[in-house]
């Protein structure tokens, strides 16, 4: 662990691009997807599925030739993820944009900026690797996940009044974007 000015061990934190995910990283990978659809971030789940669904889902992005798949950890424990998805190779026409799916941290990693950080890492390498915009969308009512795009810098461009279905009714969704070239 790295000492900060006060004196206190500072958490260690890093983002890893992930090509191969089994064993430990896998468990605790599905450990936190749970933790975080149980807290209303669960990009799209709401009721908790079946060990083997979260991962063969899991396992299935790595399958993903157009996905990297990007994971945090806090003092080494896999703690969130997220994912920057590249057009299809038949999208000639939108090939210069990518987008982030997908990101969100556990309940117990929030606080560290490691959410800012590890956006800021999908951004840097959808620049790398060519990419001239990044877009994402989320429901309205993920307001953590909102204030990090704004910090990114991303524009909200869209809103989608009919985006999710919550507990019978309607949720909103925003849609943002931000030229990187």
């Amino acid at each position: 662990m790295a000492d900060d000015d006060s004196g206190k061990n500072a958490p260690s934190m890093e983002i890893e691009v992930v090509t191969m995910l089994e064993g430990v990283a896998l468990s605790q990978l599905c450990v936190v997807t749970r933790e975080a659809i149980e807290d209303g971030i669960g990009f799209g789940w709401l009721n908790q599925p079946p060990q083997k669904t979260l991962e063969n889902y899991w396992k299935g992005v790595m399958l993903m030739p157009d996905r990297t798949l990007f994971v945090a950890r806090l003092d080494g424990q896999v703690c969130g993820a997220c994912q920057l998805v590249r057009p299809p190779t038949s999208n000639e026409a939108g090939a210069f944009s990518a987008e982030i799916v997908n990101f969100f941290l556990a309940p117990w990693a929030r606080g560290f900026d490691l959410a800012k950080k590890m956006l800021k890492e999908v951004e840097d390498d959808a620049r790398r690797q060519g990419f001239r915009s990044l877009n994402s969308n989320m429901r309205a009512d993920q307001q953590a996940a909102i204030a990090i795009c704004e910090w990114l810098g991303m524009k909200k461009w869209g809103i989608k009044e009919r985006y999710a279905m919550i507990n019978g009714k309607f949720v909103p969704g925003y849609y943002y974007t931000k030229d990187i070239d």
